[in-house]
This record gives structure tokens, sequence and C-alpha cells, in this order.
């Protein structure tokens, strides 16, 4: 099969890994035991994330040589356009009024997720979830229209989407998913100017890592020396 058209199976991962965590593992009643929903959603992500390396280790190849020089350079770039993330996000929040952004989180998941081995478990998903989402909206969606005046559109289009597919994480709250599209959007121009997925992939690694890997490390860490509760 042509690579490139082998590419576009790449679009039926995140929606696949959505079914079945959201649809799928509830027949099973999955849900009701946190660890074992932990550990299912998981390995189901891991997966995912295969299938698309799979799919796209030869393109991810191709774009790292060309990311690669002036690497250091590049990579405080990253550091700055993340921080607009963070900016992003509060702005647009400001703007969406409170009870508006209220959201649940079970007490069941909340008290696995205090523990520092299960805490970073969790953290693999985020850690992990920039590269299929980057390839689905960034460059699937994005990057492989020819038509500069589709692009634009589309680029509102897959914004929304990326922040539609956060709705789980927010308790279901759609009103909480704006400000992720609105960062969906930001990713998208930064992968238009650079014209390379790793600059909107990097940006969005750091992002996820300093917001659930790095404080589920740290805890990690601290309870080693007795200093968690």
């Amino acid at each position: 099969m042509d690579k490139s058209k082998k590419q576009w199976w790449g679009l039926l991962v995140i929606p696949v890994e959505m079914i079945i965590n959201f649809y799928l593992f509830p027949l099973f009643n999955i849900e009701k035991d946190p660890i074992i929903n932990l550990i299912s959603t998981t390995i189901l992500f891991i997966l995912g994330f295969l299938i698309m390396m799979y799919l796209f280790h030869d393109f991810l190849k191709a774009q790292w040589r060309l990311y690669r020089p002036k690497l250091f350079r590049k990579l405080l770039l990253s550091i700055i356009l993340m921080v607009g993330v963070f900016v992003i996000i509060s702005l647009v929040r400001g703007l969406i009024p409170d009870h508006l952004l209220e959201t649940t989180t079970t007490t069941s998941s909340a008290a696995v997720l205090r523990k520092p081995g299960w805490a970073v478990l969790a953290a693999i998903t985020p850690f992990l979830a920039p590269f299929a989402e980057e390839l689905t909206f960034r460059y699937l969606l994005l990057g492989k229209i020819a038509n500069n005046f589709l692009r634009v559109p589309m680029l509102i289009i897959q914004g929304i989407l990326f922040g539609l597919i956060h709705w789980h994480s927010f308790g279901g709250n759609v009103y909480a998913t704006i400000p992720y599209m609105v960062v969906g959007i930001y990713l998208g121009v930064i992968y238009l100017f650079s014209k390379n997925i790793w600059s909107s992939l990097i940006v969005h690694w750091m992002l996820n890592t300093i917001n659930s890997l790095l404080p589920a490390l740290f805890i990690l860490i601290l309870s080693f020396f007795g200093l968690t509760s």
C-alpha cells in the first residue's frame, strides 16, 4: 500500500480509542474499578501510540532530520511557545463564566491518582498523546490540505475537534474544552508556519509533560523519602 494512503488510517486511531474507552469498556463495568480502568485505558493508548508510530515512523524521521539543525534554538523557541499555551488557556478561561467551567471528578478515581505509583501510570497517556493528536489534527486534517483557502476553515475545524476530544477530561463539560479548542488552533498555526510536525509536537509534549508527568514523578520521588501523606 502507498505510504501516503496508509497514513490516512491514522484518522481512525483516536476515534476508535474513544469508542473503546467510553462505550466498550463500560459494557464490562471496567470503570467501576479505578485501578483496572486506569490500566486498561493506559494499555489502550499505548497500543494507539504504537499504531501511529507504525504508520508515521518514516514521516517523523524525515521531519526530524529537517528539524534537528539548530536544535537548541528551536527548543528554546518551543519553551516560549509553550508558555503561550498557558497564557491562551488563562485568557480564554477568563472570558468564560466560572459556573460554566465547573467539572466533577469521581472520588474513587481521585483517590487512586493520589497514590504516587498510579499517578505516574496515569501520566503515561498524556505523555504519549501529543504524537497521535498532532499527527491527526495538525498533519492529516491540516497539513495534507493543499488548497490554501481550505486551510483557513480546516485550521478552525481541527482546533474545535482537538478541544472536543478532551471533553471527558472535564467530566463531559464542553464549555471547559473551549480553551483547548483555541490551543488547537494555536498549535495549527505553529505547524503551518514551521512546516514541520515536530514544532507543534514538542510544544504539545512539553505542555503535557509539565502538567502531568513531572508532577507525578515529583510526588513519587517525595514518597520515597516519606514526604507524602
